[in-house]
């Protein structure tokens, strides 16, 4: 049931897009439902899962540019784990010739929520950087599910799905 649930919910993102702005009030409701009903096959302390390694954002619901939308252009997201605390919400375009990192730190608060601490900005073009400047700014991730899914393929990965209060989907392949 979870891992249909979660393909399910992989597909739909996929078929619609990572920008959630960019969808209609209905399908960001089909994408909040499918993602809710995953809710209760979650690990019992999802913000507790140990995070590290490269994770790509597959669904955003959020208008920021942490969907990857950077006016008519969508970057590829992923979040970089460096230790226990630190990491690193990273924005790449045009095969990453141009990058937006946002460093941040986060702390577990309990078993369903991690507060997030943005702290600094880096720009990039063609691997140098060209702007760096403090970053301003928190919240908090609400987790509605994280556990590994097995995809229909047989591929493995660790699903996470959080409200900040946009949803968010995100994956790391094994």
């Amino acid at each position: 049931e979870r891992n249909n649930l979660a393909a399910k919910l992989l597909t739909t993102c996929a078929d619609y897009g990572q920008v959630g702005s960019k969808l209609t009030e209905e399908e960001r409701s089909i994408i909040d439902d499918i993602a809710t009903s995953l809710g209760p096959s979650s690990s019992p302390s999802p913000a507790k899962i140990e995070l590290s390694g490269k994770h790509e954002l597959i669904y955003s619901a959020s208008p920021s540019a942490s969907s990857g939308a950077l006016g008519p252009l969508t970057g590829k997201v992923t979040q970089s784990f460096l230790d226990e605390t630190m990491f690193i919400n990273r924005v790449e375009f045009f095969a990453g010739a141009f990058k937006i990192e946002l460093y941040a730190e986060r702390k577990v608060l309990d078993d369903t929520r991690i507060r997030v601490k943005f702290k600094e900005t880096v720009i990039s073009v063609l691997g140098k950087e060209v702007k760096r400047f403090e970053a301003k700014g928190s919240g908090i991730w609400d987790y509605v599910f994280a556990g590994s899914i097995t995809k229909p393929s047989g591929e493995k990965m660790l699903l996470r799905v959080m409200k900040t209060p946009s949803t968010f989907v995100i994956v790391q392949r094994e």
